[in-house]
């Protein structure tokens, strides 16, 4: 399977269904299912989506914030940034750490992509940044598999 590690950013689009942007993290996860590809988020990231969900930590809003991450879990596995990829985030020229940690997991796991809704965030990365729409025409283009969702 192909390695792609997914931004916060979508996994929050999914778990909030966030009615612009749901659509297309949901066919990211869902067709992750097929096995072509696997869908990877690291350790902090998953803090962070955990703080996003349960709005700021509130007490009411925790057990609905852990059993959405306890369904992502289905569709994701989680990789643990280390002191090698902290010390290579803070070394780097990246302006945001949290971007500069999240490429460093993406490389740690040898992930042939990023997907995120903010490109542009990763502009110093090697590794591919691409939108969730962005996807599946690379994805084809490089892997030679073809997704269409088939209306019910």
């Amino acid at each position: 399977m192909i390695p792609v590690l997914v931004d916060s950013n979508v996994i929050v689009d999914f778990l909030a269904e966030r009615t612009s942007f749901y659509e297309e993290a949901r066919k990211l996860l869902v067709f992750s299912e097929f096995g072509d590809y696997e869908l990877w988020m690291s350790s902090s990231q998953i803090t962070d989506v955990h703080y996003i969900l349960s709005n700021g930590g509130r007490r009411s809003e925790l057990p609905a914030a852990r059993e959405a991450l306890r369904g992502l879990r289905g569709f994701v596995r989680m990789c643990s940034p280390g002191e090698r990829e902290v010390d290579l985030a803070l070394d780097s020229t990246w302006e945001d750490f949290e971007d500069a940690l999240v490429y460093q997991a993406a490389v740690s796991i040898g992930a042939r992509a990023i997907v995120t809704r903010n490109e542009r965030d990763f502009s110093l990365s090697s590794i591919p940044a691409l939108s969730p729409t962005a996807f599946f025409p690379w994805f084809e283009h490089r892997y030679g598999r073809y997704y269409e969702e088939l209306p019910f």
